[in-house]
Formats: structure tokens, C-alpha cells, sequence
């Protein structure tokens, strides 16, 4: 029945998903990317593992979704969606588990008798398990396509997690006389589950730390036994690394191609993006606790002063949550066994608060696992975006187990026994209360236009956001209105490179060449390597009947549009009409070998028939 519910719920949320379009990275990593159009690159050749080696597992999935079904959004969502729901399983699951380690064994014998589905041992993990489903937070994990990266290293991360658990459960259980062939399968399992999850994203680094936390947290036995189960998954800690190095290289380039990947595209200093994690961690706590003004791309502040407020106060709030954890830790290790032992058979009423302090040790795990899963992302790696609700998803499986354990806790203290059924409702309340503006949240990302105009009302001095607004409109046939929205983002952020390159494709398809040059001119000047824009440029310097200029550009910068069909169709054609007939005929040689229709039309206009080229 608990799965069944978890299930249900998850399918509930997510029903209305399935036609939302892709947005923002799902572009260059799925519908514009090469790599994945073609199977053969994931097992024929290296191209897909070269892509990106650390993501090569996420994008064979994409590229399995194009060979069976194209660009059909329906197809990727439905993968999503499985993998969301599986992860909410295995956090049902690594919950039940973890209430049957030897911490927690026996140790609720005494307490006082409960409604079975006010058990500890089926309502925390169940009630974790409906969280980690129907939350708010996690629709930008599974609704955005692209971050299935996320979604499915979390799969495996978890998968890797419960299958240790199994294994050192039935050594456990055995007195440690247990045949090995079983816990030796488990173990290789969790071993291949690490190393899938590895392959997927780099979050999955921490996972042999997760797993030495959850040794440490739930089993006992002297540290040279326990080593033999921790070693294989403590050996997988080099994958990471190893996929963003290249021992190809020097020493000297290798360790600035690595100082590069630990930069992850940004330009903050590593300091300055720390600092303002504090205070973007305290932001993914109040989204967790309060799933509201829910946002797909911030305009967050940065920050460089470690006494400023904002900063100082988060990471006082930061220090006191870590802090929580150790004395949770301390008081489970020391009071809480003593007091089962003291109080193990006994009907004094004191041993019916056993269970409540060794619950604590959840809590403080579950503490321990947020900030451990989120320090890849939210330390000393600089990213682009310093906050991104995706980041939530795993160690959102901590923050679930805080939430269930408290909730839990509070029922059992405050309630009598007999008004369980009271706090089912106030639980099934919680969970549809979720369920309700998860599925809103998901509505919002059903439309493009509806997407981009609730993220440019929360971010209004953000240049992207209002920009993929009027890209949107473009696209929804709104003219006008998407002309506005683009002089806005230029407006608004001068520096934001693609609303000037919009602006101009803008004026292109409405035949006004002359002021799309200026905007191109300032893409370009923004961003040097800005392909797409200096194939505009030769478009408008053409359609403006400027030839000469035109083969001038585009001969000048030749190598940034050697591969680019329709760079060269123009430089082509600006040669047919300068009477370069010469120089045509060799444009049109290269158009045929990367875009057959762009070369019917130059010959067509050379009066020649097309070359046998292939795309």
C-alpha cells in the first residue's frame, strides 16, 4: 500500500508534464545536439564519452530517446517522471531499511501502543517517501528535461545507498556468519550503482562519504570488519576527478585544465562564491520549508564581505545546524544507550521515550546528508548560476528524513493514543497541500510564454529571463509583444550578449537588415565566439545589398564559421554577385558537404547544378 501511494501521488503531480516544451539547456544538450542523434557514438566510437565524460550515462539516455522517438518532448518527460518515482521509492525504502539496523532493532518494543500506521517503522518511511514525491521544490529536477543529470545521478546515488544497507543488514542479521555470496553481490551492486551515478554528474562524489555517514550513523562492529564493506565503495572516490583530468597532458596543463573545471563557467572567485552560498544555502532551507515564489532563473546577489548581514547571519544559522547534528550525534551515542539498556524490559513509563532520542540520530543524519550532498555544488566550485532549485534534489532526501522524523515525533509526544487519526489528517493535508502546488508549478512550466513571464515578474532586472520571454513570444506568432520584450532585456542587462543577437534576428525576419548591424556589432563585441551571430551578420550585411562588406566579414573571420553551412552559403552568394565566380563555385563545393538544401539554392543561383554533397 505505501508504495502504491507513493506511486500514485508522484504520477498525480507530474500528469500534467508531459508537454512542456524544452527550455534554456535542453537546447544545446538535447534538440541542437549532434552527439546524441546518433547511437553508434555511445558504443562505436568515443564521441560520446568524450562529449562529456562525466555526464556520458545522462546523455546516453538522451540519445535513447532520440533513436526512439525524435524530439517528442512526451518521451523524455515519461523517462523524467519514471526516475523521479523510482528515486521516491528508494527513499521509502532506505528509510525502512535504516529503521531496521542494529541502532534502531528492538528498541521500540517498550513504547506505547500505537495505530499500525502510526508505527515509526512504516510512517516515517512512508511519509519521507510521499515528501520526496509531491514537493514543490523538486519539479525542476524532473519538469526540466535537461536535469534528468540530476535526477538520475540521484537514482543511482540512492540505489548504491540501500543496496550497502541490504548487504550489511544480512551480514547483521547472520552474526556475521552469513555466506558472503549474497552481501558480495550487494556490495558489487552498490559498487556499479556508484559508478553509473559518477558517469552521470559530479554531485555523485560525496557517495563513498554518504556511505561512510550511514556506517557510522546506523551499524556497529569493530572498524577492520567494517572497512571490508566500506573499501570497494571508499576505491570509487578517484572517478570524478579522473573524468575531468586529462593525463594526456602535462602536468602544468592538467592542472589548469582542472583549476577551469572547478570553475564551472564562472567568474567569481572561489571566496566570493562561498560567501554567497551561505546565504543561497539559507535560501534552499526557506524553499524547503516554504515552497513559495519558486523561480527557474534568479537574479541572485553576490557577495564579497563576510560581515555583511546577509552573510554573517546564514552562516550563524549554518554554523547552528551543523552544530544541532554533532549534539544529536552526541546525545544518541551516549544517553540513548544507556537509557535502552537501563530501561530495555522495564514498564517504567521513561521507556517509552527510548525510541523518541534514538530518533534523533535520523535527524541528525538527515542534517549530516543535506549539507554533505550539497557541498559539490554550494562550496568552492564556482558556477555560472549561484542557485538553482535542481541542486535540492538529492540532498533533499535529507531534509525529507528531518521533516517525517520531527513530524513524526511531535504526533507521537502530543497525541494519545487513541487520536492517531488525527494526525493522519493533519499528515494527508501536508501531502496534498504539496501535491497541489507542485502540480501548479507544473502548469506554469507547461507553456513557454506562462514559464518565462512568471521567471522575468520575479527576476525584472535579469536580461535572460526577459529574453527567452520574447523568444517565446516570437515563437507563439506575438510579434509585437516579443519586439518589446527584447528592447527591454537590452535595457535592462547591457551586457547579456544573446537579447542584442534576438533583437537582430528580430529585425531580420522582419525584413529591417540595417538595425539588426548595430545589435549584431554589439554581440559580437560581447562575445567573440559567438558563432550564430556572425552568421547573422553575414545574412544582414547581405540582405542590405553591402557584398563586398559581406565577404570581407566572413573572410576575416573564416575560422569562427569554417563548419557552418550557412556562413558559407553567404559568403558564397556575396561572391556570385561581386562576379567572383571562382571563389562561388569553391563555397559551393564546401555548402554541398554541410547542407544539401543550402547548396541547391547557390547553384541555383550560379546557375549550376547542385554537387553531390552529403549533410
Amino acid at each position: 500500500m505505501a508504495i502504491l501511494l507513493v506511486l500514485l501521488a508522484g504520477i498525480a503531480v507530474y500528469a500534467n508534464t508531459f508537454h512542456v516544451p524544452f527550455v534554456l539547456d535542453d537546447a544545446g544538450s538535447i534538440s541542437e545536439n549532434p552527439v546524441i542523434r546518433n547511437l553508434a557514438n555511445f558504443y562505436a566510437n568515443r564521441s560520446g564519452y568524450n562529449y562529456l565524460p562525466n555526464r556520458y550515462v545522462a546523455f546516453l539516455t538522451f540519445a535513447l530517446n532520440y533513436h526512439f522517438g525524435g524530439l517528442n518532448v512526451a518521451g523524455y518527460h515519461l523517462i523524467n517522471l519514471l526516475i523521479h518515482l523510482a528515486s521516491a521509492l528508494l527513499v521509502y525504502s532506505l528509510v525502512r531499511l535504516t529503521l531496521r539496523t542494529p541502532y534502531f532493532q528492538d528498541r521500540d518494543s517498550n513504547s506505547k501502543q500505537r495505530a499500525s500506521y502510526l508505527e515509526p517503522q512504516t510512517f516515517i518511511p512512508l511519509l519521507a517517501g510521499l515528501l520526496f514525491a509531491v514537493h514543490p521544490v523538486q519539479t525542476q529536477a524532473v519538469t526540466y528535461i535537461v536535469q534528468r543529470m540530476t535526477s538520475l545521478a540521484t537514482l543511482f546515488y540512492l540505489l548504491a545507498v540501500v543496496l550497502y544497507a541490504l548487504a550489511r543488514l544480512g551480514v547483521e542479521k547472520s552474526g556475521g556468519n552469513a555466506n558472503w555470496l549474497k552481501p558480495g553481490l550487494l556490495i558489487t551492486g552498490a559498487v556499479l550503482a556508484a559508478v553509473l551515478a559518477m558517469l552521470t554528474k559530479p554531485i555523485a562524489f560525496t557517495l563513498p562519504l554518504a556511505i561512510l555517514l550511514y556506517e557510522c550513523c546506523f551499524f556497529r562492529s569493530v572498524w577492520k570488519r567494517r572497512m571490508l564493506y566500506l573499501l570497494p565503495l571508499l576505491a570509487t572516490l578517484p572517478i570524478v576527478p579522473l573524468t575531468v583530468l586529462n593525463f594526456g597532458e602535462s602536468s602544468t596543463n592538467i592542472i589548469l585544465a582542472a583549476g577551469e573545471q572547478l570553475r564551472a563557467g564562472s567568474g567569481l572567485s572561489r571566496l566570493d562564491y562561498l560567501l554567497t552560498q551561505f546565504r543561497v544555502i539559507v535560501t534552499y532551507l526557506r524553499l524547503l520549508v516554504l515552497p513559495t515564489n519558486q523561480n527557474l532563473d534568479y537574479d541572485y546577489p553576490t557577495y564579497t564581505t563576510f560581515f555583511t548581514p546577509p552573510v554573517f547571519l546564514s552562516f550563524l544559522l549554518l554554523v547552528g545546524l551543523v552544530a544541532l547534528a554533532l549534539y544529536l550525534f552526541w546525545c544518541t551515542r551516549s544517553a540513548g544507550l544507556q537509557q535502552v539498556q537501563e530501561y530495555s524490559g522495564s514498564t517504567d513509563p521513561q521507556a517509552k521515550t527510548v525510541f523518541h532520542l534514538l530518533a534523533l540520530r535520523l535527524i541528525a543524519f538527515g542534517i549530516s546528508w543535506f549539507f554533505l550532498t550539497l557541498s559539490v555544488e554550494s562550496s568552492l566550485v564556482p558556477i555560472v548560476d549561484v542557485i538553482e532549485e535542481h541542486r535540492l534534489y538529492l540532498p533533499g532526501f535529507g531534509a525529507m528524513i528531518v521533516f517525517a522524523t520531527v513530524f513524526w515525533l511531535l504526533a507521537d509526544r502530543y497525541t494519545s493514543p487513541g487520536s492517531g487519526k488525527f494526525s493522519l489528517l493533519v499528515a494527508t493535508l501536508l501531502i496534498l497541500g504539496l501535491s497541489w502546488a507542485t502540480f501548479q508549478r507544473n502548469h506554469v512550466w507547461g507553456n513557454a510564454v506562462r514559464l518565462w513571464q512568471d521567471t522575468a515578474e520575479k527576476s525584472p532586472r535579469k536580461g535572460r529571463p526577459i529574453n527567452n520571454l520574447g523568444v517565446a513570444l516570437e515563437a507563439a506568432g506575438r510579434r509585437p509583444e516579443a519586439f518589446r520584450s527584447l528592447s527591454r532585456a537590452v535595457a535592462v542587462d547591457p551586457d547579456y550578449y544573446k537579447s542584442y543577437y534576438n533583437l537582430a534576428d528580430l529585425y531580420l525576419v522582419s525584413d529591417q537588415p540595417e538595425k539588426a548591424l548595430p545589435l549584431l556589432r554589439t554581440a559580437i563585441r560581447l562575445r567573440p565566439n559567438f558563432t550564430e551571430a556572425y552568421v547573422d551578420m553575414g545574412a544582414a550585411l547581405m540582405r542590405s545589398g553591402r557584398f563586398h562588406e559581406m565577404t570581407q566579414f566572413l573572410e576575416r573571420n573564416i575560422d569562427r564559421v569554417k563548419r557552418n553551412g550557412e556562413a558559407h552559403f553567404y559568403l558564397g552568394a556575396g561572391y556570385a554577385f561581386t562576379g567572383n565566380r571562382e571563389a562561388a563555385m569553391r563555397e559551393l563545393e564546401i555548402v554541398a558537404r554541410l547542407d544539401r538544401a543550402l547548396a541547391a539554392s547557390l547553384a541555383g543561383m550560379l546557375g549550376v547544378r547542385a554537387p553531390h554533397g552529403q549533410q
